[in-house]
């Protein structure tokens, strides 16, 4: 009989010894060892998350080194991370009221979708968009030459 009770006592102690080790390695899944790189954005998604952060609204204009701030009264310009834009009015054909945008050579050079290949210097509290306006010869009133938009948030 004591044999038994011993071999008893062995079987009951590694049956709770199997058991509590079980239990112990039945954590959270709260594994932190594994870190999660987060994804790095390209130098255009910054620069689209840039542009798209406001709206921004015409602090000044200039055309040809001239003021022709008046000629855009209140022009709000819209840009969204699709790589689209709009305006709160029309300012055909120097600037369409909404349209599609590509990033050129660079991320500092769009090309809209009627051809007019803009230079942009963007931050949180500035946007400045220079470009040349050819005149096409329609019956449009729109003046020829470099034109310099400056924006704000």
């Amino acid at each position: 009989m004591k044999f038994y009770m011993k071999q008893l006592r062995k079987f009951v102690f590694f049956t709770f010894s199997i058991a509590a080790m079980l239990l112990i390695s039945c954590g959270g899944d709260d594994d932190t060892s594994v870190a999660t790189d987060p994804v790095e954005q390209t130098e255009e998604e910054k620069q689209l998350e840039l542009l798209s952060a406001s709206v921004w609204k015409m602090s000044s204009i200039t055309l040809d080194g001239a003021d022709a701030t008046s000629n855009f009264s209140g022009l709000e310009l819209t840009i969204k991370s699709d790589k689209t834009y709009s305006t709160n009015g029309s300012y055909d054909p120097v600037w369409p009221s909404s349209g599609t945008f590509s990033f050129g050579s660079d991320i500092n050079t769009l090309t809209r979708d009627d051809g007019v290949s803009m230079t942009i210097s963007v931050s949180e509290t500035s946007l400045s968009i220079s470009f040349t306006y050819a005149d096409s010869g329609g019956r449009l009133d729109a003046i020829p030459g470099d034109y310099v938009f400056s924006f704000t948030p």
